[in-house]
C-alpha cells in the first residue's frame, strides 16, 4: 500500500478516495430515490367513492368503485 502511484499519491490513499467517492455515490443515489416524483400512470388514477368512503386506484378505462360497482374518476365525469 505504500507503493508510490503517481507524485506523492500512494496506492493506499487512491483506495481511501476511491472509498469515499464510492460512499457519496451511493448516498446521493439513496436521496434521489427518496426525493423523486412518481410519473403520472395514464393507466390508473387515484380516486375516493363519494358513496362508501372507498379509495385507492382504480383504471381511467373502467373506473368503478370495488365495494358499490359506482363509475369513479374519469368515468364519473362521463356520465
Amino acid at each position: 500500500m505504500e507503493k508510490i502511484a503517481f507524485g506523492d499519491t500512494t496506492v493506499g490513499d487512491l483506495l481511501v478516495w476511491i472509498g469515499i467517492a464510492i460512499g457519496v455515490l451511493a448516498v446521493l443515489g439513496m436521496l434521489s430515490k427518496l426525493f423523486r416524483k412518481q410519473p403520472k400512470s395514464e393507466v390508473l388514477q387515484q380516486v375516493r367513492c363519494d358513496g362508501c368512503g372507498w379509495q385507492g386506484q382504480v383504471s381511467r378505462i373502467a373506473g368503478r368503485c370495488p365495494r358499490c360497482n359506482q363509475p369513479l374518476g374519469d368515468r364519473k365525469a362521463g356520465r
